[in-house]
This record gives structure tokens, sequence and C-alpha cells, in this order.
């Protein structure tokens, strides 16, 4: 199954991160959280209402594609509620990893995506 959401709008801090993490919201984010969050829209065909994501499933970005080497335990309820989680990429996974968070190990010659207004984050549950 898949989910495939639209970029609407980047927060001025959203990418400047320096720990590979982004952080995805809905068109409803709070005012505070605005600024370092990429804005993310669901496409009708697939809302986030029925949204499923495991370990082993994949996010396409930026024409990469990652596969998910852990997901918090709140990820699924999260983007069904708010259409929020956080994207750590090529981050080990530490003792206290965050409930919602996905993480991704970059695959031969994959560095971090970049993120860009209008394009599409597919996500795949297989």
């Amino acid at each position: 199954m898949k989910w495939t959401a639209t970029i609407k709008k980047i927060g001025s801090e959203a990418l400047t991160t320096e720990d590979n993490m982004i952080i995805l919201f809905g068109e409803n984010v709070a005012t505070e959280l605005f600024d370092v969050s990429v804005i993310q829209k669901f496409s009708t065909a697939t809302p986030s209402e029925d949204f499923i994501f495991q370990k082993g499933d994949k996010i396409t970005i930026d024409n990469q594609t990652y596969v998910a080497d852990y997901v918090g335990t709140m990820v699924e309820n999260n983007m069904r509620t708010l259409e929020q989680v956080t994207l750590c990429f090529d981050k080990k996974s530490d003792d206290n990893p965050l409930a919602n968070a996905i993480h991704f190990t970059f695959a031969n010659n994959q560095s971090m995506p970049k993120f860009k207004v209008n394009e599409s984050i597919e996500y795949e549950h297989i």
C-alpha cells in the first residue's frame, strides 16, 4: 500500500538541521512549530487516516528511496491525526529513540534528500 503527500511549505529553519533530521507536519501545524517544519498534504486518494508504516517499509523523496531501520511507536498515530513524523537520515538509533521518528540508513551513493515545495513524498508499506 502506498500513500502520497505533497510538500506544501518549508519553514525557514526546517532544512538547516546539521543532524539529518527533518520534521514533517500536516497543514494544521502549530504556529510555533512552523519555522522548523516541512508541511505536507496527503492526496485525497491516499488519506493519512489509514496510514501504516513499519520497519522495512520505504519512503521516496527527491527520486531517492530509503528503507526504514526503525519506526517509533507513535508514528502511525501521529501520521493519522497530525500528519506528523520526524525523519532521521543516516543516524543510528540510540538507546532512547524518538517515539515519533523513522530512521533510515543511507544505501550506496545515497545522500540527504532535497525537499522542495510541490514535490511528492511517497510512503510505501510492504
